[in-house]
């Protein structure tokens, strides 16, 4: 019975909605009263019509012949001609409208890091945005830090007068209509300048007696590497260590200046070079200070110099600071003869400092500069 139904049902492809079959039966005879038909014929109880007996025994008889109209009705009653049903789909051939344009990507700045800055060193760099439509055009939204210009084509240039990490507050409008907005706050970092610090003057050397002195260095990120420039030399018999400290002994009469290069640990690493002088003086039994200056320092850095001598006996020494007055953050050692601590401002700082032994004293005027 499943066969024939399909047979009956296999011209018609339904694509419309909601449709009913109905075929048309009347060409089978119909059941007797007990329900019973002719051989190869099995009563459809529903229909009281005697259809082919089919399935086990072989194809079936495709009985009468064929209907022309399978008679498919839709739910409004309207009939629908098998043949002209489409069985490809409900496509009825409109193109295909496609995906909405979804237009440009967003316009944002790019997150990119800028390039670093060295305070007091001329900067350029080049912002970036992304998405929108180009060209782009650049505005600061805020005050930019001293010594910091941003022009409309996104060029950040200038000087930075300190070190640390500097805002710039920064909008980006690009040429869509309406106009498309992105802004953001961008980080440049500036790393403090590296400096030779001195001092300059480097402590006498007093003739063939054991010779120490350190370089400073102010700046950059420590530790730092010290070594003499090319062709460069200190007065005979003394040595530079990489850490800075001088040390030897000497007979080198007058003052000997050389080049020193020092170099920090940042990355990439700052080198830079300056010009230090030792002259060699007359040993004496007294106390006589050797330090004609001191380093310089900087501003929120530590700060260490012990100031040299020669003659007298050291552990009796007393140290004191006569004139002047020594920077905010500064102190001094009076056993040991050391200046120290961590400088709070920045200037020139003039003072005097004494040291007296048991026979005699000496004094030394000195100026420390603080960037």
């Amino acid at each position: 019975m499943r066969k024939l139904l399909a047979a009956l049902m296999g011209a018609v492809v339904l694509t419309v909605g909601a449709c009913s079959f109905a075929p048309d039966l009347s060409r089978f005879a119909a059941c007797d009263a007990a329900g019973g038909c002719p051989s190869g014929t099995s009563c459809l109880a529903s229909a009281n019509r005697c259809l082919p007996a089919c399935g086990e025994g072989g194809p079936c008889d495709d009985g009468p012949a064929p209907v022309e109209d399978a008679g498919v009705e839709q739910d409004g009653g309207m009939e629908v001609d098998a043949g002209t049903v489409d069985a490809g789909g409900a496509d009825a051939g409109e193109p295909d409208a496609g995906e909405p344009d979804a237009g440009p990507p967003a316009l944002a700045l790019e997150s990119t890091p800028l390039m670093e800055a060295v305070e007091t060193v001329p900067y350029s760099a080049r912002l970036q945005a992304r998405g929108g439509t180009p060209p782009y055009t650049f505005n600061a939204t805020g005050q930019l830090p001293a010594g910091i210009t941003l022009d409309t084509e996104g060029r950040v240039t200038g000087t930075p007068t300190r070190a640390g990490d500097l805002v710039l507050p920064v909008e980006v409008t690009d040429q869509s209509t309406p106009t498309k907005r992105a802004s953001g706050s961008l980080t440049l970092r500036v790393r403090p300048l590296l400096r030779v610090a001195g001092p300059e003057p480097l402590a006498d050397a007093a003739s063939n007696r054991a010779y120490t002195e350190r370089i400073s260095a102010t700046g950059g990120k420590g530790p730092y590497s010290f070594a003499l420039a090319p062709e460069q030399s200190l007065p005979s018999g003394l040595t530079l260590a990489a850490d800075g400290v001088i040390t030897g002994t000497t007979t080198q009469a007058g003052e000997t200046s050389f080049t020193v290069v020092v170099t920090d640990s940042d990355t990439p690493p700052q080198s830079v070079t300056g010009t230090l002088s030792i002259t060699l003086t007359n040993a004496t039994g007294n106390v006589k200070l050797l330090s004609r200056a001191v380093p310089t320092g900087r501003v929120g850095s530590d700060y260490s110099y012990t100031l040299r001598t020669t003659g007298g006996s050291g552990s009796l020494f007393n140290w004191s600071v006569k004139d002047g007055a020594l920077p905010p953050g500064i102190l001094f050692d009076t056993k040991e003869g050391i200046l120290y601590g961590k400088p709070t401002s920045g200037t020139d700082f003039t003072f005097e400092i004494s040291v007296v032994d048991l026979l005699a004293n000496d004094k030394q005027s000195y100026t420390l500069h603080i960037d």
